[in-house]
């Protein structure tokens, strides 16, 4: 008889034996259907801001280097009208004007000229960013080349 006991199982001891067994069918399930669909909705967000965060830095690099544009200018003793086929010629320095990334567009609305002092003679380009298409107005002042950056989003 003692025997026929120590088989036996309480109903708490057989709970301890479930809770320690893992996970039902049923629970994994349902656990692997909301991290599919959490990865369903976070995914393209991530993409996109992904997409957004690469075009900020591309610009950023346009923007800098158009604002030392009239520095490296003065360095290199060199005057420049920037258009459309100065835009895609190395300067002495064997670096284009501007530093634009692949597939990013230029278009010059009017052309700059960089003196070699430094100085400028008013003039304005339209960037266009390749994968959502947005456009930027660069705008060069007279004399002092100072940049302003204009969005042209609502004007597409």
């Amino acid at each position: 008889m003692r025997a026929h006991r120590q088989r036996m199982l309480s109903p708490a001891k057989l709970g301890m034996l479930r809770a320690q067994g893992g996970f039902t069918l049923m629970e994994a399930l349902i656990a692997l259907s909301i991290l599919g669909f959490v990865a369903a909705v976070a995914v393209p967000q991530l993409s996109n801001r992904l997409d957004s965060a690469f075009s900020d830095a591309d610009l950023a690099q346009i923007v800098s280097s158009a604002r030392m544009l009239p520095v490296r200018l003065a360095i290199l003793g060199t005057e420049l009208k920037l258009d459309t086929a100065t835009a895609r010629t190395a300067l002495a320095d064997a670096k284009l004007p501007l530093d634009l990334p692949p597939r990013w567009s230029l278009e010059i609305e009017k052309a700059p000229v960089f003196g070699r002092s430094g100085s400028c003679e008013e003039g304005s380009l339209v960037l266009t960013e390749p994968i959502a298409g947005q456009r930027w107005r660069l705008q060069f002042a007279r004399i002092s080349c100072e940049l302003t950056i204009t969005s042209l989003q609502g004007n597409l």
